[in-house]
């Protein structure tokens, strides 16, 4: 009951930031040149997601008019956020992170999460962003996020906020029994051929014995079956 409070929390959260951070956004009213930040959570419960790569690469940025201009890295998938739905927007940018890993693009910046599962880019210009979370693995689970849009700034209530405060979304999936592997201590196991020769040695001593035993047994009974004749 309270993971699911907990999902259902996640999820109100993530699609106000969306609103907030996509839809909310008055061109006329944005200060292109203020300097902002924003400040990434990865948690899942109480399980603070350290030491995880986050990137963030910026999209688009705002025009002296206050509209979204995609850089030349991203004209091809640039769009206009205005109107659409949370589920579109999901889509969008899982479509966009398809792009970045076809086209091998580099994150705008690249940070890793602290012991409270904690990351902040600093000196950022207001824009359209994409947020990337790396997966882990803690103990038998494994954490993952869905890629993120966010506008910088987001409008809330009637004001723009320049230093964005973010909670991922996190997914948690329990792993299979884990299997450790074999420890390669980069020695070659060499077959020990004294022992090899030992155990030929014995089997060939074995072998002529009951061969010699044989031939002696057949003798005898030759003779003693020459001598019965005899008699």
């Amino acid at each position: 009951m309270i993971e699911t409070r907990k999902v259902i929390t996640n999820l109100v959260l993530f699609l106000s930031i969306l609103s907030f951070g996509v839809l909310n956004v008055e061109a006329e009213n944005i200060d292109v040149s203020r300097v902002s930040s924003l400040n990434v959570t990865y948690q899942y419960e109480d399980v603070m997601l350290s030491d995880v790569d986050v990137s963030l690469y910026q999209l688009a940025m705002f025009n002296p008019s206050g509209q979204y201009q995609f850089t030349d890295e991203y004209l091809d998938v640039a769009f206009d956020p205005t109107g659409m739905s949370v589920s579109d927007l999901n889509l969008k940018g899982k479509e966009i992170e398809t792009f970045i890993t076809e086209n091998n693009r580099q994150p705008s910046s690249l940070q890793k999460t602290n012991q409270s599962g904690v990351t902040n880019f600093s000196s950022l210009v207001p824009g359209l962003y994409l947020v990337l979370v790396d997966s882990t693995d803690v103990g038998s689970y494994r954490y993952s996020a869905s890629p993120m849009l966010i506008s910088i700034p987001t409008l809330e209530n009637g004001s723009y906020q320049y230093d964005i405060q973010m909670n991922v979304k996190t997914e948690r999936e329990e792993l299979g029994q884990e299997v450790t592997p074999p420890v390669d201590d980069g020695i070659e196991e060499v077959p020990n051929t004294i022992d090899n020769i030992v155990i030929y040695m014995v089997l060939l001593v074995v072998s002529i014995t009951v061969i010699l035993g044989v031939m002696i047994y057949i003798s005898r009974k030759k003779k003693g079956d020459k001598n019965e004749e005899k008699k």
